[in-house]
């Protein structure tokens, strides 16, 4: 749990472009669960909802206006002193190319390769889920 005992709420888009590969960006080495690859997003800030916040965090983190559709699902991650809940949604990009603004490395990725890519735990279910495998293969992928 946070200090305050309450999780943090984080969002997280799932964009697709035309051949339908996935935008996964990678978390700076330094910054916790440094170097693994995520869907684009971030902590949803007070007096925010986490549409508002993910539309926010994407044109902070790649310059572009985006389109927040859906939700897509959710996940949970606790750690010593830490709790997240991660709303994951699918948007769009209405106005702009997605770019780095941070340097952190982005990639477009085919679904089926998901896999490939490292993420945190609490992606993974997703990641299977769009990659096409079922969940017992996921646990076997390790």
């Amino acid at each position: 749990m946070t200090e305050t005992g309450a999780a943090v709420i984080v969002v997280a888009a799932v964009i697709r472009d035309d051949r339908g590969h996935v935008l996964l960006t990678r978390r700076p080495a330094g910054a916790h669960m440094g170097g693994l690859w995520e869907f684009p997003g971030g902590k949803v800030e007070a007096g925010e909802s986490p549409t508002q916040a993910l539309a926010r965090e994407l044109d902070e983190e790649l310059a572009i206006e985006a389109v927040v559709g859906r939700p897509l699902t959710f996940a949970e991650h606790t750690e010593p002193g830490l709790s997240i809940v991660l709303l994951f949604y699918e948007a769009t990009v209405a106005r702009g190319t997605p770019t780095p603004v941070e340097d952190q490395e982005m990639a477009w990725v085919e679904p089926s390769r998901l896999v490939d890519y490292p993420t945190p735990p609490a992606d993974a279910e997703l990641v299977a889920r769009l990659a096409g495998l079922d969940r017992k293969r996921v646990g076997d992928l390790g």
